[in-house]
């Protein structure tokens, strides 16, 4: 039976520690930005280099941070191949990194000309920095996802606070010390990251000794190569507009801004996952039929959570990019509602896929996930000349929406689980229907962005009440019960 105590206090700490790295981004970001300092050019220029980095850290990983997470559980009561599987991993992230800072350097120049921009053709000098920051990302995602699934709570927090407090005040000390550009923010990242990440491999090591079990490997990758391919997927779902954007980098870094703002909902929704991915798991490891009802309430509670938290977010962050931000940087407080949804389909995508992967079926989530960045880029190609970022918001809710509706239809036959289609399905993709007819009514008659964020909000939670009256209830009662009765 799941503990729902257990379950909100872990969601509570998950959810906060993934999402600190970004919150201090978005303290990072108005220390930065302003007259004299960086501009929307320069977020543009930012925004080009962390996709990048975010390419290059899916690369180093390989999907071995999924596959440990679900690999650990075949490991764990054998502490020799517990501690072969987490040496084999990290030595091959290692491995990865190193042979990409290689390439970085010998072929710099070559990729620098492939960028428009002046300042960015400089690849040579900073690229290297960018394959460092990638490495250091992906020690730390590692190290996190093996220590969520070992509910060892201290490692994580101490391991999530010191990557992100060291990372932006590197980033601080690089724009203002270093180099007043976009470059002392790389620079900045990469020393920052860097020292964090040195600290969490040393420690590794240290606990588990120096492997690369050949067999271990064998059956890492033989699930995580198809994991690695579909996180490609989504790194050019998320990040690909940016590159049809970069001849606009105006528009490119007002565009990008709101999107770090939602990178940091996507952080929440992962802590969330952090949560409920290993509850899923344990559930389906005794079987769909006994534990029907945990299953379902498991997602049912991440889909709420996550929509009220979505919810919550936006005005607070509309305000901060108000009050803080000086340039044409405010203009990304009227996509902060728009872009804050969006991320409501890639719960529901947790919800239909993590079936799919605790049953191996990896090679299905990648064929799926890549027809779906095919259609996404033609749609960027597509919308984003004519429309800018908004081409790229339309496509990517297109796009979504369909990998939704695929992924439920495919986990049915996989692992068929009778859901509650209201909770799962209908009330999250009405809420983005919703979200999108008010961001077109707002540009249409230059609605106040706030008008339209706070009428979207309103019906949420009213949605929430008829949805979810039978839980705010007994909620309500218990509350009364320990404090009034």
């Amino acid at each position: 039976m799941l503990n729902i105590k257990e379950h909100f206090r872990l969601t509570a700490v998950y959810t906060f520690f993934a999402a600190f790295p970004a919150l201090l981004q978005l303290i990072v970001y108005p220390l930065i930005e302003g007259e004299g300092l960086l501009g929307a050019t320069d977020f543009g220029y930012l925004a080009i280099t962390e996709s990048i980095i975010s390419v290059a850290s899916i690369f180093i990983l390989f999907g071995t941070s999924s596959g440990i997470a679900r690999l650990y559980y075949d490991y764990k009561d054998d502490s020799g191949d517990y501690n072969r599987l987490v040496s084999s991993v990290l030595t091959g992230i290692l491995g990865r990194g190193l042979l990409l800072l290689g390439l970085s350097i010998v072929f710099g120049s070559v990729i620098g000309n492939l960028f428009p921009q002046q300042e960015l053709q400089d690849f040579g000098d900073y690229g290297p920095l960018l394959m460092i920051s990638g490495l250091n990302r992906a020690i730390i995602v590692m190290s996190i996802t093996l220590f969520r699934h070992e509910k060892r709570i201290l490692a994580f927090i101490i391991v999530s606070l010191a990557s992100g407090l060291m990372r932006s005040a590197f980033q601080v000390i690089g724009v203002f010390f270093f180099d007043l550009s976009f470059l002392g923010y790389i620079q900045g990242t990469a020393i920052g990251g860097g020292a964090a990440a040195l600290g969490v491999a040393s420690y590794l090591y240290f606990s588990c000794g120096f492997h690369y079990n050949k067999s271990i490997n064998k059956g890492l990758f033989s699930f995580s190569r198809p994991l690695f391919f579909s996180d490609l997927v989504f790194w050019g779902m998320l990040y690909i507009d940016r590159f049809f954007l970069i001849d606009k980098p105006d528009d490119l870094g007002v565009y990008d801004v709101a999107l770090k703002f939602a990178i940091g909902i996507q952080l929440i929704i992962q802590g969330l996952s952090s949560t409920i991915g290993p509850e899923l798991f344990r559930n389906l490891k005794e079987g769909v039929s006994k534990r029907a009802k945990e299953v379902k309430m498991i997602s049912n509670l991440f889909v709420a959570e996550s929509i009220g938290i979505i919810m919550v977010c936006i005005i607070p962050a509309m305000l901060f990019i108000s009050v803080f931000y000086e340039t044409e940087l405010t203009l990304s407080a009227g996509l902060i509602a728009i872009t804050f949804v969006r991320y409501i389909f890639r719960v529901q995508y947790q919800v239909f896929s993590l079936p799919v992967m605790f049953s191996k079926r990896t090679n299905v989530i990648f064929y799926i996930n890549v027809g779906i960045l095919i259609l996404n880029t033609l749609l960027y190609w597509a919308l984003i000349p004519r429309f800018s970022y908004y081409g790229a918001i339309m496509a990517y809710f297109f796009s979504n929406f369909l990998q939704v509706i695929i992924f439920r239809i495919v986990q049915g036959r996989i692992i068929p689980i009778k859901w509650n289609s209201n909770k799962v399905f209908y009330f999250p993709l009405g809420i983005i229907l919703v979200a999108s007819l008010l961001e077109f009514l707002k540009i249409y008659m230059e609605i106040n962005p706030y008008y339209t964020a706070a009428l979207l909000i309103a019906l949420t939670f009213i949605g929430y009440y008829v949805i979810y009256k039978k839980e705010i209830e007994g909620i309500w009662l218990g509350i009364k019960k320990r404090f009034f009765s």
